[in-house]
């Protein structure tokens, strides 16, 4: 199961309708619990289109869609934000501190992501905890510079 059929099976209380008709620049659209996602787009895009979406789902409330007021941009940070941790988990960083990837591009890659994708998680994990992250016998250091590093516990 890739990417983007494991978020869908997260949220199946949401139904998902390609449409070859959005507007390029349109990547996906949320009205109620229908998320409208645009086929035109690679499949690494689709992943963060599709959380960025569902994250509008979970934290949006009314049309954001004209970014005309403090508040439809802070509902639009906070989506994108959290789509982006959904897409990318902490995990996800292990996985590939596992895989001995070392660069942004190489671990987008090996998850199936774009690059930005990957680097908005990074930034959003930063911001927690004075970017520390304990997570399964692991400790994740998220640095300002967008650099993550990986520690195993020794038991």
């Amino acid at each position: 199961m890739n990417k983007t059929e494991a978020l869908m099976a997260n949220y199946p209380n949401l139904k998902y309708k390609f449409n070859d008709r959005m507007p390029e620049k349109l990547k996906g659209l949320c009205k109620g619990n229908i998320i409208y996602l645009n086929p035109n787009q690679s499949k690494e895009q689709l992943v963060g289109t599709l959380g960025e979406e569902i994250a509008h789902y979970l934290t949006s409330v009314g049309d954001i869609t004209a970014q005309d007021t403090n508040e439809k941009r802070k509902q639009e940070q906070k989506a994108r934000d959290l789509g982006a941790t959904l897409v990318v988990s902490p995990a996800d960083y292990i996985e590939c501190f596992n895989q001995r990837l070392s660069t942004r591009w190489e671990c987008a890659e090996y998850l199936g992501i774009t690059v930005e994708t990957l680097d908005e998680a990074t930034n959003v994990y930063t911001s927690f905890n004075d970017g520390k992250l304990e997570y399964n016998d692991h400790t994740i250091f998220f640095r300002p510079d967008g650099i993550v590093d990986v520690v195993k516990w020794i038991k």
